[in-house]
This record gives C-alpha cells, structure tokens and sequence, in this order.
C-alpha cells in the first residue's frame, strides 16, 4: 500500500491540483507515518497479540489506501497517506517480531531477512506496475451524482487497495492466535495495557481443590531471561500473601551443587553423553526429594528456575538423545512429578548468548547447531501440550513478560486464605495480631 501511493504520488497529486509542495506534503506525511508505526505500533498495543496486529495493520494500510484514492482533497489525501504509513510502519516492526521459526538454523536472522526481501519485491513491484496500470486504465469521468472524475492514478491504487485488503484478510486469518476472542474487546483491553480473559471465564471459575501447593517452572535457551522472570513472579507472589519457594537446577542442595560443578565446568572433559543425562536426572531426584516435593506438600508455590523440560531439550534434541528415554529416566527420578505451568521464554540463540553477561560454562559454550536445536526441541515439546505452556517472544520488554506470566499464574493459584479458615470463624478470616 505505502510503495504504491508513492510510486503515483507526484501524478496524484498532480492530478488534485498539487504541484511540487504538494507532491512533498504526500511523501513527508508517508515517511513520517512510517517512521511512526514502527516505532510506536507495538509498542502501544503491548499485550496486543503480534499475529493480530500483524494483518489489522495490512487491512488498516488498505482501507486508507481506498480513502486516499477515492478523496479529491489534497489535503486530506496527505493526511490519510501520513496514517497509512503508520499502518504499514506497524505492520513491518510487528512482523519481524510474529514471523519467526524458532527451529530456523539462523536464529531468526533468515527469516527476517526473507520479509526484508518479499518488502522490496513488493515495493518495486508497486513502483513499476502501478504507474503502469494507471497509464494504461486513463481517465474516465463516472456517471454518479453530478459525475465523479475517476483519474489513472485513482484507478491503480484502488486495484492495490484491493490486493492489499485480501492480503490482510488472509493474514489475519492465518495467523491468529486468539480465535474465538472478541476483537474490540481484545483491543480495549489492550489500550488499557491488559490481556483480555473472556467473561465466561472469569464471572464463574471452577473452583479449584488442591491437595498441594502449586509448581511453576521457568524453560528456555540461554540468555532467555528465565532467572529474571522466575524472580519477579515470586517477588509478586509473595507480594500476594502467597507462600513462595524460589529454586533453580542444576545445584539447588548440597549433592547437586557437586553434581552442577562437574557439568558445567569447562574443565570436565570425557563426560560421555548418556552419564551426562544420567547425572542431570541424579540432581533432579535429589532436587524433587528434599526442595520441591516438600514445598508443595506443605502448600507452598515452588517457582524453578528450570526443570525437566531442560534435559529434553538440552540432552535430547541438543544432544541428539533418544527423547523417550530421557523422559523415562526423568519420569522415575522426579516421581513423574509435572509443573502445573511452565513458561517458556523463546530468544534467537545467537541473540540470547551476546546476552550473557560472565563467561560461557561448559554447556553456554557449545556450538550455535545446538542451542538452535534446543530451541526447536523446547517449542517441539510445547506445542505437545499446550495447555501446560505459556510461550513467549523473550525479546518484548520484561514488563510486557511479567503481566502477561501474572495473568497466566493466576489462572492456577490457589486462595491464599487456608481453606478451613472460614469455617473456622463463621464468616471472616481469623487475623491474630503480633
């Protein structure tokens, strides 16, 4: 849309009764809207999902386009162009985010650069194409009302309107990520800076009976910003009344700060693959046994700075490990033993080592080949079951991660109140004072 208002802009506005001002009131309009829109688009729909955005913003740019066109005023045609090109501004910075295959070799880096080629393609196509088909369509003047003036130029860019219009359509259809969730309500909430949670789903919530407390791990590549995530969900939980332990793998008791020595020190040479997986499983047991386990038994939330997943992704697919077998080691180590949330946080691999601030231990260190596999075995085990993970693009802001990670916890949480105490005094908690 934006390639093909410029590509006729100097006859349009020719064609308006515009000269040269004219001419650069359209293109300065157009690039300041571009510069806009990628600056502020996701930005100010931050919760807004990117896939959403991502074809609201093509059909926006094409409904603008059909305003630009069909209007015969050439000041409201430059400032139409000025918010077209916020459109499509917010189109491109939202689809290098959305567009990604996190299984891609060259850590998002390929296909970034194959949407910097279809754009180019598209704009010299709109800039050689459209000038044409204005050229060869003429003027012709419509027997509508007193008659309507229907210039080359008008014609060509309701052709690309169009194009661009079944283009977001089938955008938009594909990649949403949020069917079945009302579109304004979606977007007010946004505005607000909230994700939008449909009534039926919180007018009236099962009630949740738990027997123990709740389990929250925190998966993904290296530099994802997993400790700092797993951090701040239990400062906030805490900040809720909720009793929290924070705990990581590998090492968090006495064996298995032994046990993460010999697997992360560069210095360990000769660790054979299998005695690798064997001894992640061993601090695992070790972990479940005497931190998580009795955590939860007392009702406690446990928030782990990894967990199983890791081994599958890291030993599995990192390693090129039978992934069955693993589990089943895991399965018996942790009691079968399942986070009921795992939040995984997605970075291109390259992108996420820069991140690292000390210097690489011994698994930090391995090849880009395989933090590039682990990452496409941690979204292989994610899309296996969904309903146990929240995935999200590491590269948002930290602020954006954390309300969306709250909005999900609280999903899971139990009542902080222990369930008894009501009973207990009729009507209101007992609160004791010290």
């Amino acid at each position: 849309a934006a390639g093909a208002i410029a590509a006729v802009a100097r006859v349009h506005t020719g064609e308006l009764g515009g000269g040269d001002a004219g001419y650069g009131a359209v293109l300065t309009g157009l690039a300041a809207g571009l510069a806009c829109g990628l600056f502020l688009g996701p930005r100010v729909l931050g919760p807004f999902s990117r896939r959403r955005l991502l074809g609201l913003a093509v059909i926006a740019a094409a409904l603008l386009l059909v305003v630009a066109a069909l209007v015969r005023n050439l000041v409201v045609v430059a400032f139409v162009t000025a918010f077209l090109g916020v459109a499509a501004g917010a189109a491109w910075s939202t689809a290098t985010a959305a567009v990604r295959d996190p299984g891609d070799e060259a850590g998002g880096e390929r296909p970034r650069a194959f949407l910097r080629s279809i754009a180019l393609v598209a704009v010299l196509v709109a800039v050689a194409a459209v000038p044409a088909v204005a050229g060869a369509l003429g003027s012709h003047r419509l027997d509508v009302g007193d008659g309507y003036d229907l210039d080359g130029s008008m014609a060509a860019l309701l052709i690309a309107a169009v194009l661009a219009l079944i283009a977001g359509a089938v955008a938009y259809r594909r990649l949403d990520d949020r069917r079945g969730i009302p579109l304004v309500a979606d977007l007010r909430a946004a505005l607000r800076g909230e994700v939008y949670v449909p009534p039926s789903q919180v007018a009236e919530p099962e009630p949740v009976h738990r027997e123990r407390g709740v389990f929250i791990a925190f998966e993904g590549g290296e530099g994802a910003g997993k400790t700092t995530q797993a951090r701040l969900a239990a400062i906030w939980l805490r900040d809720h009344g909720y009793d929290v332990i924070t705990t990581h793998e590998p090492g968090a008791t006495k064996i298995g700060m032994r046990l993460r020595a010999m697997l992360l020190d560069r210095d360990t040479t000769g660790l054979s693959d299998r005695a690798e997986s064997l001894l992640y499983a061993a601090d695992r047991a070790d972990h479940v046994a005497n931190v998580i386990r009795p955590a939860l038994e007392r009702g406690a939330i446990v928030v782990s700075d990894r967990y199983v997943d890791s081994s599958l992704a890291y030993q599995g697919y990192g390693r090129r490990q039978p992934v069955g077998d693993i589990a089943r080691v895991n399965a018996w180590a942790t009691g079968g033993l399942l986070p009921d949330l795992t939040v995984l946080l997605e970075v291109p691999p390259a992108d996420g080592l820069r991140r690292l601030s000390a210097p690489a231990d011994r698994i930090e260190s391995e090849p880009q080949e395989f933090h590039e596999r682990v990452q496409a075995g941690f979204r292989a085990l994610a899309e296996a079951d969904p309903d146990r993970y929240l995935v999200l693009d590491a590269s948002r802001p930290q602020a954006e991660l954390s309300r969306e990670i709250q909005y999900r916890i609280r999903e899971i949480l139990p009542d902080p109140i222990p369930a008894g105490t009501e009973d207990a005094t009729s009507t209101f908690p007992a609160i004791t004072d010290v």
